[in-house]
């Protein structure tokens, strides 16, 4: 319930609407409460005393408390619903902000499917609470008290008997709430493991139907949706056993005030209209009673999703502006460092990705990072725009840690085109102009004639306002690539960050990538990921990373001829990729010489001829 409490700011904006439904609740309950006693006055003051005037006057007295009663019930199911939906529109507004700004950390450890579930089925519960639940357990609270007293002032021992199964029925809720909470937090639990599955096989089905696994992928869910089932059949069996008592024991009231109530005007001690009024007050006390199940249950559903809700609220982000945090200043060059930067992933801290690595980008350059799987490639460029933060030493732009600058300056400068495109399903001019939602349309396709997009738009159906779908179906690897590299474009960078952008795509497409990556990147500070070495023979420095640390730095020359990790890596692919090419050029028909040259048996090559031969032996 403590998480519930901490709603209560969320109610704060709404006090005026918050004491009109007070209001209303009031003079519904004080209407609910007065109804009984007037009917009262009719049975003894008017048809027992054969007086018509009484009767006619008392009956429309009924009438318009009647009328302003259902005028109060109306204005109390409104204003309760205008409430609860701006608290969670707040709510989710809130909340959907805060992942926004959640560090990459949190995502990788917060499966997709709890995350929707928390924003979805978990707010639902809350919802119901706030727009409702909350109002009908003061209401309740209120009829259940005016309806006491007016039993007790009309007939205080009929009173007392009427209420002898009331601890019984309490002794019922009590049990009741102490089972159904667990119950429904497993509920709760199990459908967010149950939304992971169904996340997972739908944004995987490629690979489920590529490896024939859609018997697995059934049965998985079918296994998580039958422990879904059994919960629920649980929290069933839970308020199957508490209505009939609840039930039972509300009855014993009504079985008591007919007994005792008809012997009482046997003697004489106790009117009509009194015993009439009570049939009606026993359900004003019966029934606030019977609804604690319900509300109950409203209650518990929305304490069990609370918490989940809020361990989105109190998530850290650890990745935000310090206090004084400064521009990256117009006039910078975009020159980026590391010196002597260690680096750890915050959910294992005892494992070194990177340690003590240093290089530089001067501005204008093109510096390649390659590397085998696990040399920490990947967190170099996460590490530039903050996606993480490192564990020691700095990353510097134009001489400045990136730590100490705006966020918004660091990212908003920096163009990135991941190796997973991921477009949204909007129109292709406005996934284009995402980082730039200002941006004419003019604006859009110069930035698509730059990075080859204009090439296919004519062939789709409406142009650049055409509906790419999710993550772009609809669109090739390349195409997709190219979109992505229109969307860096138009932001206009200093520095350009490709990781990997053509490792998913054929020759020919890598082919028109590079060709639009090579009029990007010229004259802008670019550093570039790759596994292919066809893509990094142009760069101005090639950096080899081993182990988290620099290995190798140097042009393609100067690195083969070192026979190092580079030219392991070169030869390796250039073998893979003869092979690959039906040995078009065979082996026993090239032999590198010590400086890098390629040696025929006529002799050496000229520098241009070899740079040129090798970029078609790999490309």
């Amino acid at each position: 319930m403590a998480y519930l409490k901490r709603l209560i700011p969320f109610f704060k904006p709404y006090r005026g609407l918050l004491v009109l439904l007070a209001l209303a609740i009031i003079v519904m309950t004080i209407g609910n409460t007065i109804t009984p006693y007037v009917l009262t006055l009719i049975v003894d003051d008017g048809i027992s005393k054969l007086n018509m005037q009484n009767v006619t006057m008392f009956s429309l007295l009924l009438m318009g408390i009647t009328i302003i009663r259902s005028a109060a019930q109306y204005l109390q199911g409104y204003w309760q619903g205008v409430i609860g939906a701006n608290i969670v529109r707040d709510l989710r507004n809130t909340l959907y902000r805060k992942l926004q700004y959640l560090p990459f950390s949190w995502y990788a450890k917060t499966p997709t499917g709890q995350i929707m579930s928390r924003m979805m089925s978990d707010m639902d519960a809350v919802e119901q609470f706030v727009s409702f639940g909350f109002s009908i357990l003061i209401s309740e609270a209120l009829i259940l008290m005016f309806t006491l007293v007016m039993c007790l002032a009309l007939d205080w021992q009929l009173t007392l008997f009427v209420l002898i199964p009331y601890p019984l029925l309490l002794r019922e809720i009590v049990r009741f709430r102490s089972r159904i909470d667990p119950a429904w937090e497993a509920v709760r639990e199990q459908m967010g493991k149950l939304t992971t599955v169904l996340q997972e096989n739908v944004s995987g089905a490629r690979v489920v139907k590529a490896f024939a696994r859609e018997s697995f992928a059934v049965s998985k869910f079918g296994a998580e949706n039958s422990t879904n089932k059994e919960k629920n059949v649980y929290r069933a069996k839970l308020e199957a056993d508490y209505f009939p008592s609840a039930d039972f024991f509300s009855a014993m009231s009504w079985i008591l005030l007919v007994l005792v109530g008809c012997i009482r005007m046997m003697e004489g001690t106790l009117t009509l209209g009194v015993f009439f009024a009570f049939n009606w007050y026993i359900w004003g006390l019966i029934w606030p009673l019977r609804s604690v199940g319900f509300l109950v249950n409203i209650m518990r559903q929305a304490a069990a999703a609370a918490p989940r809700l809020f361990m989105i609220f109190d998530a850290e982000e650890t990745i935000k502006d310090r206090p004084n945090a400064i521009p990256w200043m117009g006039e910078g060059s975009g020159r980026v460092e590391f010196a002597d930067v260690s680096f750890s992933f915050p959910d294992d801290l005892t494992t070194s990705v990177l340690a003590g690595l240093s290089f530089t980008v001067e501005p204008g350059q093109t510096v390649a990072i390659l590397g085998g799987t696990g040399s920490g490639k990947s967190s170099v460029i996460n590490l530039v725009p903050r996606f993480y933060d490192v564990t020691g030493g700095s990353v510097k732009l134009d001489g400045k840690d990136v730590r100490e600058m705006r966020l918004k300056d660091v990212r908003g400068g920096i163009g990135i085109v991941p190796q997973e495109t991921f477009l949204y399903s909007a129109s292709l001019k406005e996934n284009i102009a995402f980082g730039r939602p200002d941006a004419t349309l003019e604006e859009v396709i110069e930035a698509a004639k730059i990075a080859h997009v204009h090439e296919f738009v004519h062939e789709l159906p409406k142009g650049y306002d055409t509906k790419v779908g999710e993550r772009g179906v609809g669109l090739s690897g390349g195409q997709k690539q190219r979109v992505a590299l229109a969307r860096a474009v138009i932001m206009n960078p200093r520095l350009l960050i490709l990781d990997e952008a053509t490792s998913a795509v054929d020759t020919a497409t890598e082919a028109a990538i590079q060709k639009a990556m090579a009029q990007v990147m010229q004259g802008r500070t670019s550093i570039v990921v790759a596994q292919r070495l066809s893509t990094v023979l142009g760069a101005d420095k090639i950096v080899v990373l081993k182990d988290g640390r620099v290995a190798e730095e140097g042009t393609h020359e100067q690195l083969y001829a070192l026979g190092g990790e580079y030219r392991a890596l070169y030869d390796l692919q250039l073998k893979e990729q003869g092979n690959t090419e039906n040995d078009v050029i065979r082996d026993e028909e090239m032999k590198v010489s010590e400086d890098g040259r390629q040696k025929t048996e006529d002799g050496f090559l000229s520098d241009e001829v070899n740079k040129d031969l090798a970029m078609a032996v790999v490309g």
